[in-house]
C-alpha cells in the first residue's frame, strides 16, 4: 500500500507535468472512490459482441457533444482544445500508481477489468505501464477492459515505449482513458484477434502513434505470430475519442490511429469512427519541416494471410462520421483506407494547412499486389466540409486510365456516391431529396499517373 507521502508526491508530479505539457491541467483526484474498485481480474460475464447493425446510425440517439462542423473555421490551436479539456475534466477519481501492472496469466473465458488508475511511469527500466503477455498462442476468450485509466511518463522517464503493449488479445475496450506524452512509441500497441473499442479516450503528445492495433497471426520478420487468427468478422469502434499532436519526437511516428489487418477476406471487418477528432500542428517543426503525420490508416501487412479477390475485401465497411481532421505540413496523406466493401464519409470536416499531400487516399497499393486484387467497391460522401482536402482514389491496372483520380470531398448538404472501382459517379442528390436520386453531375475528377501530385493539385488549404 502506498504511503501518504508517495500519494502526495505522485499527485504533485502529475499535476505539474500535465500542466506544463498540455496547456491545461485535467481534473485528477487521487482519492479512491468508495463505490468503485481499483481493478483486477474476475470471472465476469463478457460483453456481447457488437453486430454490424449496432454500428449503424441511430436516428433517435442524442446529439453528440462534439460536432465536427462547428470547428471548421477554427485555427489549429483552437481545434486542439475542441474536446480534450471537456473529457479530461469529467473523469472520475483515480488512484495514483507508478505502473498499471502486467497480465501474465489468463484464465480462459475470463474478463479482465482495470479501472480508476493514474499511472505516472518513473524513470527506470519500465518500457510499458502494462503488458498482456503472449505465453503460448491459444484462444483466450472473454474480454479485456480498461476504464478511467491515465498513463503518462515522468519528465525524466525517456525509456517509456508504450502505455500498454498487449499480445493475443481477445475483445478489447478502452473507455475514458487518457494517454499523454509517451516519449518513444505508442499510447497503446495491441495485437488483437477480437473486437476493439475506443470510447471517450484521449491521446495527447504521444511520441509515435496514439493507438496501434496490429493483427499479426503469422510469423513476420524475425518474430513469431503475435495473436490468434480472427474467429469471426471483427468490429472496431472509435467513439468520442481525440488525438492531438501525436507523432511528435517519437521513435516511430506514423498515423495517429493505425489498424494492421482489421479484417480479412475470410472474416471482413467493420470500422466506425464517429464524434472524434484528429488535430496536429506540433509545437515545433521536424528537421524536414513537417508539423504532423496523418490521422488514420487501414493497411494489409505481411503478418496476416493474403487478401483474396474471390472471397472479397479486407473490410465489409468503413464509416467516418462526424470527425474533424486538421493537419498542418503533413508528411503523408491525412488518411488512408484500403480494401473496403463500402467507404462512407459523412458529416466530417477536413482542414489541410500548408500540406503537400492533402488527401484521403483509397486503395494505395505499394507493391502492386498488396491488396490481392481486392478493391474498395463503393464510396459514399455525405454532407462533408473540406478546406483543401480531396479524396485520392487509386485505380487498378485493369481499369486503365490514370493510376489515380482526385474526387472532391466538399459536399455540404449533398450525398454523392462513386464507384470505388472506376471512380465513376453513381448518384448525386441534395439531402433534402428522397434517396435514389439520379446520377446528376459532379465536379470533374483530376487524374495523375504515379509519383507526386502536380504542384497545382497539391493544395495547401488555409
Amino acid at each position: 500500500m502506498q504511503s501518504p507521502k508517495h500519494t502526495h508526491d505522485t499527485r504533485a508530479l502529475h499535476a505539474l507535468w500535465v500542466a506544463a505539457a498540455l496547456w491545461f491541467a485535467p481534473v485528477l483526484n487521487a482519492q479512491e472512490p468508495a463505490s468503485r474498485g481499483e481493478g483486477g481480474v474476475g470471472p465476469q460475464a463478457p460483453p456481447s459482441r457488437p453486430s454490424v447493425e449496432s454500428v449503424a446510425q441511430d436516428a433517435d440517439a442524442p446529439a453528440p457533444a462534439f460536432v465536427a462542423h462547428d470547428h471548421f473555421l477554427n485555427g489549429s490551436e483552437e481545434n486542439k482544445r475542441a474536446a480534450i479539456p471537456r473529457l479530461r475534466a469529467s473523469r472520475a477519481a483515480r488512484k495514483p500508481v507508478g505502473t498499471i501492472g502486467d497480465v501474465t496469466d489468463w484464465r480462459r473465458g475470463s474478463s479482465v477489468v482495470k479501472r480508476n488508475l493514474e499511472s505516472v511511469v518513473p524513470k527506470g527500466y519500465a518500457q510499458w505501464s502494462s503488458n498482456l503477455h503472449k505465453k503460448s498462442l491459444q484462444l483466450r476468450g472473454g474480454s479485456y477492459t480498461w476504464e478511467n485509466i491515465g498513463v503518462t511518463a515522468a519528465p525524466d522517464a525517456r525509456q517509456l515505449k508504450w502505455g500498454t503493449r498487449e499480445y493475443n488479445c481477445p475483445d478489447r475496450t478502452f473507455k475514458d482513458c487518457d494517454f499523454t506524452k509517451i516519449p518513444q512509441e505508442h499510447g497503446l500497441y495491441v495485437s488483437n484477434y477480437g473486437n476493439t473499442t475506443l470510447d471517450g479516450c484521449t491521446f495527447l503528445l504521444v511520441g509515435s502513434q496514439g493507438a496501434q492495433w496490429a493483427h499479426r497471426p503469422i510469423p513476420y520478420q524475425q518474430y513469431g505470430a503475435d495473436c490468434m487468427p480472427y474467429q469471426s468478422p471483427p468490429t472496431h469502434i472509435v467513439r468520442d475519442s481525440h488525438f492531438v499532436d501525436c507523432g511528435f519526437q517519437g521513435k516511430r511516428p506514423s498515423f495517429n490511429l493505425t489498424y494492421f489487418d482489421p479484417g480479412s477476406s475470410k472474416n471482413p471487418g467493420t470500422l466506425l469512427v464517429e464524434d472524434s477528432s484528429f488535430v496536429s500542428r506540433w509545437p515545433e517543426a521536424r528537421a524536414d519541416g513537417s508539423r504532423s503525420t496523418g490521422a488514420l490508416v487501414l493497411a494489409h501487412m505481411t503478418a496476416a494471410p493474403p487478401l483474396d479477390q474471390e472471397l472479397g475485401p479486407m473490410m465489409e465497411s468503413v464509416t467516418l462520421r462526424n470527425v474533424l481532421f486538421d493537419f498542418c505540413h503533413g508528411d503523408r496523406p491525412i488518411a488512408e483506407v484500403r480494401s473496403a466493401g463500402e467507404l462512407v464519409i459523412e458529416d466530417c470536416a477536413f482542414i489541410a494547412r500548408q500540406h503537400s499531400q492533402p488527401h484521403v487516399t483509397v486503395d494505395r497499393d505499394h507493391s502492386g499486389n498488396d491488396l490481392g486484387g481486392t478493391k474498395t467497391e463503393r464510396i459514399v460522401l455525405r454532407n462533408n466540409r473540406s478546406r483543401g482536402v480531396d479524396l485520392e482514389l487509386c485505380l487498378s491496372k485493369t481499369e486503365g486510365g490514370p493510376a489515380r483520380i482526385r474526387l472532391p470531398l466538399h459536399c455540404p448538404g449533398e450525398e454523392i456516391i462513386y464507384s470505388g472501382v472506376t471512380g465513376e459517379l453513381i448518384a448525386r442528390r441534395p439531402l433534402s431529396a428522397p434517396e435514389g436520386g439520379d446520377a446528376g453531375t459532379a465536379p470533374p475528377p483530376q487524374g495523375t499517373r504515379g509519383g507526386a501530385p502536380r504542384k497545382s493539385e497539391a493544395g495547401g488549404g488555409l
